[in-house]
């Protein structure tokens, strides 16, 4: 018997190895040797024998910040036996929720019995949360969905400029969409942080969580059309069209406009990734080859984006404005 036989969910405590006669040096050693990740005090993660990866990397940066990320929360509930549930982005990546910005070092716990905060390496420690706690995947229990999209755009609370209050939008717009949360859940958690800094933004934020947006970066943009003032609808029917659906219309234009293809497949928002480089290129070309299609069998015009090109709302608009225009020609031919 090897620490892999007695590890849970990738996981093995030293008190348990100390059982199989591996002492703190033997720990040491497999990991100079590749076979563990120490994740906490006392806490490993566990390599199994012909595994193609180890548990703690990811295919990307993205993947493994957030692979290491449920072994560290994982590694703090299991330490602390029921006094904590996972909270904020914690909770977020146990449910396989979305996020953008937030910071996958550290883990979010609250406790489960009183009400002060602490901090300690890798990890904070918030007051209980008045809800009744959830499982998330694996059973770990954490806050409800809904409380943690709230938190994620809420932290830090004493320094508003590394606050990222669209991380609450991007994880409700999953949360509903997979129908996890409700509206009005997430109206009560937001009632539940009133007096917390930063809620005023979260709240105007989540007063236009949609469920029709599919990825993070469908968010963002349509939260520079509102910005910029557009009226759209989002997953609209292209007439004439095999079945195919618009991330976005204009209400006003027979206009189409589409989160790009490849950020969409590869989630280089930090979702994790959706497979092979060859299989990000073969989604994009079927997302090409859609256009195409919608193109010769309806009169519409496409406006398309990319993830880094959403913060830059002159050129949201400018690219609008020329679809826009393009369509406006087309009907006077």
């Amino acid at each position: 018997m090897d620490l892999h036989d007695l590890a849970d969910d990738h996981l093995i405590s030293t008190a348990t190895a100390l059982t199989l006669g591996i002492d703190p040096a033997g720990m040491r050693a497999r990991v100079r040797a590749g076979t563990l990740f120490r994740v906490i005090r006392g806490w490993y993660a566990v390599r199994s024998p012909n595994s193609e990866r180890a548990p703690w990397e990811g295919d990307d940066t993205f993947d493994e910040a957030r692979r290491r990320h449920r072994l560290l929360v994982t590694a703090l509930l299991k330490s602390f036996d029921g006094r904590v549930v996972a909270s904020h982005q914690s909770a977020l990546v146990l449910h396989e929720l979305p996020m953008w910005q937030a910071d996958l070092t550290t883990a979010h716990l609250c406790r489960t019995a009183n009400d002060h905060t602490r901090h300690r390496r890798s990890a904070v420690i918030h007051p209980r949360v008045e809800a009744d706690p959830v499982a998330g995947s694996g059973g770990y229990q954490t806050v409800t969905p809904a409380h943690a999209a709230v938190q994620v755009g809420l932290y830090p609370p004493d320094d508003a400029t590394c606050r990222v209050p669209m991380d609450s939008l991007i994880a409700a717009d999953a949360a509903l969409h997979r129908g996890l949360v409700g509206r009005e859940e997430l109206e009560r958690a937001v009632a539940a942080h009133t007096h917390h800094p930063g809620i005023p933004v979260v709240r105007q934020l989540l007063a236009h969580v949609d469920g029709r947006h599919e990825s993070p970066g469908e968010t963002r943009l349509a939260h520079a059309m509102r910005t910029l003032g557009y009226s759209f609808t989002p997953q609209v029917p292209l007439a004439g069209s095999r079945g195919y659906r618009g991330d976005f219309g204009l209400d006003d234009e027979p206009v189409v406009v589409e989160f790009d293809g490849l950020a969409k497949y590869s989630l280089a928002s930090a979702t994790g990734p959706a497979g092979s480089a060859m299989a990000r290129r073969e989604n994009l070309a079927a997302e090409k080859r859609r256009e195409e299609d919608v193109r010769m069998q309806a009169t519409v015009e496409f406006a398309r984006f990319t993830w880094s090109e959403l913060d830059d709302l002159h050129l949201v608009r400018k690219r609008i404005e020329a679809a826009r225009a393009r369509a406006r020609r087309g009907r006077h031919r």
